[in-house]
């Protein structure tokens, strides 16, 4: 997601909240994310504001999961253990406007699904 930077508007920023620890978001920032702000949410308080659920056995074998996994490992991502987080809590996106509105709210289907950039631009443009 972070790759997007280049083609947002320049006041637009992209935010990052995941688990853990200051130390293991500067890392995943450092590595996977340089553009973007990295929060942590160790008690998931923004999970829950914003109905983020876990997941069942059918997110972790949901179609496609086995094939990102590989796809993952061989562009030399290690995904390894979770850091400081909860390898149930599902992934889910944001586009949220200056005024605070909601454009986007993308809730992943499985622990492998995630928006394509083609969504995340056009909610950014609309």
């Amino acid at each position: 997601m972070a790759n997007l930077q280049p083609q947002l508007p320049a006041e637009m920023r992209i935010v990052v909240v995941g688990m853990g620890d200051a130390g293991e978001a500067q890392a995943i920032q450092q590595q996977y994310a340089p553009n973007a702000i990295c929060l942590i949410d160790a008690q998931r308080t923004v999970y829950g504001a914003y109905a983020v659920g876990k997941a069942g056995i059918r997110e972790m074998i949901a179609p496609g999961v086995i094939r990102a996994a590989i796809d993952i490992n061989r562009s030399g991502i290690s995904a390894g253990p979770t850091l400081g987080g909860d390898v149930l809590q599902m992934p889910s996106t944001f586009v949220i406007g200056a005024d605070g509105l909601i454009k986007l709210a993308y809730y992943s289907r499985s622990i492998a699904d995630h928006p394509s950039d083609a969504v995340l631009l056009g909610a950014v443009t609309a």
